[in-house]
């Protein structure tokens, strides 16, 4: 089916037709919606391929976290989502650049400015996780949705940045997931001891809201010890040391984020308490399938970041090249529960 037979089968002419499938102006939305319905009826397809053939190569920025070092816990896995698309891409003309960053809000902002104002090359879309919710982020973010990039987040959203669409955490849920889990296989009250990420990242801090909440609700026999030493494994081991140490009536311990798990866990083992204390860890990566293993850990709470890497990609790529709109200017990805039992089920994401 062509778009000449349809413009035939309607009566209508070709640049209709082609204005209808691809989104263009100048037709009525009654006159759209008629051509779309009756290329459906008709079994019409894009042949992307060809079309590719005839336009400019398009250009998506990928400007991620980097893999390397602490990323090697959540982050490595947007990065491997988002190259399996690579083969495609490239048979439709399509070139994916990728930007890693550090994890500081100035770096990602100053590679953000570099692609904006660089004129040699026009970027057809953006693909980018908000390191913090601020609102410098936001205001680079939203040049970039004025000048009718689309964007496409991860993560974290910027609230009136013009983003196309925000692969939306579930973090408050998370939270809640966290505590339930805890509360329930640990059978006397006392103290639970937390890793809670950075005060900076929105995400963490509505995880422990979720957490907190949840005991407040349903489990007020627990008492909270937070901590806040996002990234810095020795100070994160070394303060999960010095409070496990003077605080004997500790019956469990949470990790908010994947990073602070192995620390935490490590010191709950060199005090000691490995088996004695019931223990939540976050996301999957080879350290926590051995604790989990080991029976170090109960369970992990899994947020499925190669899944968000991938459908935040397919999200910008099928707008950009196939004009498919997000079903939802907010899309999530399932989070799950593993534990030693369902870990093989898992065992090609470790």
């Amino acid at each position: 089916m062509t778009l000449k037979e349809i413009a035939a089968d309607m009566n209508v002419s070709r640049t209709t037709v082609h204005r209808a499938l691809h989104g263009k102006e100048g037709i009525s939305e009654e006159l759209r919606q008629a051509v779309l319905a009756r290329a459906d009826a008709l079994g019409y397809t894009t042949n992307y391929i060809a079309s590719s053939l005839k336009r400019k190569t398009k250009r998506l920025a990928v400007v991620l976290p980097q893999r390397e070092g602490n990323g090697r816990y959540y982050h490595k896995y947007f990065w491997d989502a988002i190259e399996t698309y690579q083969a495609e891409a490239s048979s439709l003309n399509v070139q994916i650049e990728y930007f890693p960053f550090e994890e500081d809000k100035n770096h990602q902002i100053q590679i953000l400015d570099k692609l904006f104002d660089n004129g040699n090359t026009e970027y057809d879309g953006l693909l980018t996780m908000p390191i913090q919710n601020d609102e410098d982020l936001r205001q680079a973010v939203e040049r970039f949705s004025y000048k009718s990039v689309p964007v496409v987040l991860i993560d974290s959203d910027l609230k009136d940045s013009g983003r196309l669409c925000c692969i939306a955490p579930h973090d408050q849920l998370t939270g809640r997931l966290g505590a339930e889990i805890l509360t329930s296989i640990t059978h006397k009250p006392g103290k639970i001891l937390i890793a809670s990420g950075s005060a900076a990242h929105a995400a963490h801090m509505h995880n422990l809201q979720g957490f907190t909440e949840y005991l407040e609700e349903s489990a007020g026999d627990f008492e909270l010890l937070v901590m806040q030493n996002y990234g810095d494994y020795q100070k994160c081991y070394e303060e999960s040391m010095a409070l496990l140490q003077t605080n004997p009536d500790i019956v469990a311990f949470y990790s908010v984020t994947a990073r602070d798990t192995v620390p935490l866990t490590q010191a709950v083992i060199d005090c000691g308490l490995a088996g004695k204390l019931r223990g939540v860890g976050s996301d999957l990566f080879p350290q926590n399938a051995v604790f989990l293993k080991q029976g170090i850990l109960q369970a992990l709470i899994y947020k499925n970041a190669y899944d968000k890497g991938h459908l935040g990609f397919e999200v910008l790529f099928s707008y950009v090249i196939k004009n498919i709109l997000p079903e939802n200017d907010k899309m999530t990805v399932p989070i799950s529960v593993i534990m030693k039992n369902n870990l093989h089920f898992f065992q090609d994401f470790i």
